[in-house]
């Protein structure tokens, strides 16, 4: 029984992804950035509000970190080894892993004040005047963790988007790789982590199998979001392909790379 409640799971997230891929072509001017603000992802998931995926994402596979610190580089990637060694039911691993991610969520406030008062912060000059308050620190939280809050990492950041951005052509890209990839990830986590505070003790064994699945596949979305980001920061600082000096081979590295999950690398 128990195997058949997971292959539900695995056929409810494949459908999820099928959506997408659909959703993925619409122009941005149709798709509101707040569409994701009423998702209940505790019970009733809806997969046309989730961010766009990657699609042959493999949720079961067992993984190690490449690297074994304790800093904000390794935070996303020992996550990985982390949840696959969770021992214990079902609810205590979405108990252990919502502790983490609270962990979490208290370093991203101290960083991202500590950015703030060093005036690096930037995202403001990219983002809808629509955008809400609540949004905007989510993509902060999401993007400047993503850059392990480092101020060379971030500046670099800025400097690419404000090439990007002197071509209007390129404004559905860097919309994308805001709201689809970055927001879209983000939002999810913290609803996932609301549910864990909120519903656990009320959803059903199957529910909690859907709710730690989705869990497990936005921290993996989290991780090649980064691994996408720090490549193209790479890729910027050697000037391969003469991305640094071109403005058009750098909107098509960063159209290859950040602009949306599915065309990030598989961290696999």
């Amino acid at each position: 029984l128990k195997k058949e409640k997971l292959n539900r799971i695995k056929l409810n997230i494949i459908a999820m992804i099928l959506t997408l891929i659909c959703t993925s072509c619409a122009p941005f001017s149709k798709i509101d950035p707040k569409a994701n603000e009423n998702t209940n992802l505790g019970k009733n998931t809806n997969p046309e509000k989730t961010t766009n995926l990657r699609k042959n994402i493999d949720l079961e596979k067992n993984t190690n970190p490449e690297e074994n610190t304790q800093n904000f580089e390794d935070e996303f990637d020992d996550f990985r080894s982390y949840y696959e060694n969770l021992m214990g039911t079902t609810d205590s691993k979405l108990k252990e892993i919502g502790k983490k991610l609270e962990t979490q969520n208290n370093k991203y406030n101290i960083q991202i004040d500590k950015i703030t008062k060093e005036q690096l912060d930037f995202l403001d000059n990219f983002v809808s005047h629509a955008t809400l308050e609540n949004e905007k620190m989510l993509l902060k939280k999401m993007i400047y963790s993503s850059l392990d809050y480092k101020k060379e990492n971030i500046e670099t950041l800025k400097t690419i988007l404000e090439t990007l951005k002197n071509n209007h052509e390129n404004t559905n890209m860097i919309n994308s790789f805001l709201y689809y990839s970055a927001l879209g990830i983000q939002i999810h986590l913290d609803k996932h982590l609301q549910s864990i505070n909120e519903e656990l003790e009320t959803q059903s064994k199957e529910d909690l199998e859907m709710l730690l699945e989705l869990l497990k596949f936005e921290l993996q979305l989290k991780e090649m979001f980064k691994k996408g980001l720090k490549e193209t920061l790479e890729a910027y600082r050697q000037n391969t392909n003469n991305i640094k000096d071109n403005a058009e081979a750098l909107a098509e590295h960063f159209n290859k790379y950040c602009q949306s999950l599915d065309s990030f690398k598989p961290i696999y």
